[in-house]
C-alpha cells in the first residue's frame, strides 16, 4: 500500500490499527511516518514489525514453503512439513474427483452434439462447468509430483559442505556441494534456493515474509557450514 498520498491524520489513524495490515504494509507505514518525522505512539508499531523480523529470522515462517528447520547442535536440518504432506494428499484426492467430474463432463458434451436431443442450455452449462471441475482437478494432481519429489527430502550443513537429498525421476539421490554454492536465484515470481545447478525448493517472490524468510535460510546454512 502507498501511503504518500494519505494524509498525516489518516496515517495516526492507520497506525492506530497497524496489527491490521500485511507486513508489506507495516514496513511502508513505518518508512512513510519516519520520512514525515512523525515519531509519536510509533513504539508498538515498530515492536511488532521487530518481533516479525525475528520470527522470520528464526525461520517461523518456513512452514508457509512447505518445511521446517530443525537445530541439530551446530547445524541445521530442513525438512518437509507433514501439513505439507498432507496437503499434497488432499490435493490429489481432490484432483482425482475432479478429473473424473471433468470427464463425465466431457462425455456428457460430445453426447449432447452426436444425438438428436433438443438442444438445452442449462445442460450445456453444467457440462461446461463439469469440465472446469475437470481443469482444475488437473492442477490439484500436481501434488503427486511434489509428494514424490519431496519424498525423503533433506538438506543440512556441516563442515562447508551443503548435503541435499532429493529424489531425481523417483530415485532418492545424495548430493554433496560446498556452500558457496548454495545461492537463491531471482524470477519473475519466484526465488529458489539452489545448490549448484540444482533447485532445492522455491517460494513466493512477492510475498516479503517468503522472501526474507528464503534469505535467511540461506544465510543461516552458510553461516553455520562455515562454522561448524
Amino acid at each position: 500500500m502507498n501511503y504518500k498520498e494519505k494524509t498525516n491524520r489518516e496515517l495516526i489513524e492507520l497506525l492506530a490499527i497497524h496489527k491490521k495490515l500485511t507486513f508489506q504494509s507495516q514496513l511502508n507505514l513505518k518508512e512513510e511516518l519516519n520520512h514525515r518525522n512523525i515519531q509519536d505512539n510509533t513504539s508498538e508499531l515498530k515492536n511488532t514489525i521487530n518481533s516479525k523480523i525475528s520470527e522470520i529470522e528464526n525461520l517461523e515462517y518456513l512452514k508457509n514453503i512447505g518445511f521446517k528447520a530443525e537445530k541439530l547442535n551446530d547445524s541445521i536440518k530442513v525438512t518437509r512439513t507433514q501439513k505439507a504432506v498432507l496437503i499434497d494428499m488432499v490435493s490429489i484426492f481432490f484432483g482425482i474427483i475432479f478429473c473424473i467430474i471433468g470427464f463425465f463432463g466431457v462425455l456428457s458434451l460430445v453426447n449432447s452434439f452426436s444425438t438428436e436431443n433438443d438442444f438445452s442450455l442449462f445442460s450445456l452449462i453444467i457440462e461446461i462447468g463439469m469440465i472446469v471441475i475437470g481443469y482444475i482437478g488437473v492442477k490439484f494432481l500436481n501434488g503427486i509430483s511434489r509428494l514424490i519429489d519431496y519424498s525423503g527430502f533433506e538438506l543440512s550443513n556441516a563442515k562447508r559442505t551443503i548435503t541435499l537429498k532429493k529424489r531425481f525421476d523417483t530415485k532418492l539421490v545424495e548430493i554433496q556441494k560446498n556452500e558457496s554454492l548454495l545461492e537463491l536465484k531471482e524470477e519473475s515470481k519466484l526465488i529458489t534456493l539452489r545448490l549448484d545447478n540444482i533447485d532445492v525448493f522455491n517460494a513466493n517472490k512477492s510475498n516479503i515474509v517468503q522472501r526474507m524468510t528464503m534469505h535467511e535460510l540461506a544465510k543461516k546454512l552458510k553461516i553455520v557450514a562455515k562454522t561448524v
